[in-house]
């Protein structure tokens, strides 16, 4: 977990800037893992973030990472369950497998999280195919029945957006089960769809003829903001298959497809370069890990206090950095971890303290 850019001045006093956020991709061919990459440009920032290697759980096709208030929440297609995580640590805290009519989930795919509730898709060939509800403790609380095959839910105001493959559309459904209509049509075999910083959505066409697969940016009102034609970097990169998109802060869009991570950059109205950041890897949907949720980059642990606790989860991370090379505690985000990320990291907290966030 990173801050942002602390100066001699803003250390001595509360920060409160936007959020700094990186992206969490899962990888769900050989290395069965979570990649972390920079939300600024797409750089990967750590290939083997969360892997199964401790031996506590097993990724089989880990589908998306999301976060849950303290926690990681991440989606397993084929083991059929939910895994948590701690935020700050990744330590394995257990997986969810029950839904609230007593079944077990069976075909899990994207997840959405409204700050209250976690829906699931859960695409399974019976009478259990629709969006399961969890509170934020791994409880079940509702289901939503839809007899289709559901790719993806994401909260959209009071509303869900999800991405409906049979009938190739982003539909607006009420929680409570009502069809609202469609916020969009003509969304081939659609995958991840994601609510960006702007309120602009991302939705993924993913197996469609030229002109139809690709990246769609609707704006809130559904209007289409750009489209980016995937068919294209099947010149340069093969065939594949799209499943996730994020819009960066540079203004490029990150993609994934089953043969890596990539990044597209526009050089003209409807025109764009694309670029390999990750290759031979099954990426998935791609979900954000912001630093600032709550309001309080001192708050490290995300438990809503500032103690003690903060520093042990940030030494953790600051220790991890230091022993497998990754940019995780890179708080001063100069691009190395080293004793200057903890005193950076150790003034705010002290402020924090006397101050209060």
């Amino acid at each position: 977990m990173r801050s942002r850019l602390l100066t001699a001045a803003l250390a001595a006093a509360v920060f409160a800037a936007p959020a700094s956020a990186q992206l969490m991709i899962p990888d769900s061919g050989a290395g069965d893992r979570i990649m972390l990459f920079s939300k600024a440009d797409g750089a990967l920032l750590d290939l083997d973030w969360i892997t199964d290697l401790s031996g506590e759980f097993v990724f089989t096709t880990p589908k998306e990472a999301i976060v849950v208030n303290g926690e990681i929440w991440v989606s397993d297609q084929v083991v059929d369950a939910i895994h948590r995580f701690d935020r700050s640590t990744r330590q394995f805290l257990g997986s969810i497998t029950a839904m609230s009519n007593g079944s077990n989930l069976d075909n899990v795919r994207g997840m959405g999280f409204d700050g209250t509730t976690v829906y699931i898709t859960n695409a399974a060939p019976t009478a259990n195919r629709g969006i399961q509800m969890y509170s934020t403790d791994g409880t079940p609380t509702g289901f939503l029945p839809i007899p289709s095959s559901l790719f993806d839910v994401e909260p959209f105001g009071a509303e869900l957006l999800i991405a409906n493959e049979g009938v190739n559309a982003i539909q607006r459904w009420t929680p409570d089960g009502t069809l609202l209509g469609n916020f969009a049509t003509g969304v081939v075999f659609p995958q991840q769809v994601a609510t960006m910083a702007d309120g602009s959505i991302l939705a993924v066409s993913s197996i469609a003829s030229a002109g139809v697969e690709g990246v769609y940016h609707f704006n809130a009102d559904g209007s289409l903001r750009a489209f980016i034609d995937t068919e294209v970097m099947k010149v340069q990169f093969g065939e594949h298959v799209p499943r996730g998109a994020w819009l960066l802060d540079d203004g490029g869009y990150l993609i994934t497809t089953d043969r890596g991570v990539f990044k597209a950059m526009e050089i003209g109205p409807g025109a764009f370069v694309f670029l390999s950041i990750v290759s031979g890897v099954n990426a998935q949907f791609i979900g954000e890990l912001t630093t600032d949720e709550e309001g309080c980059l001192a708050d490290y642990n995300v438990d809503g206090q500032v103690n003690s606790n903060d520093i042990s989860a940030f030494l953790s991370a600051w220790l991890d950095s230091v022993q497998n090379g990754n940019l995780i505690a890179d708080f001063n985000l100069d691009g190395t971890v080293n004793s200057n990320d903890i005193s950076a990291f150790l003034s705010m907290w002290l402020s924090a303290v006397q101050g209060g966030c």
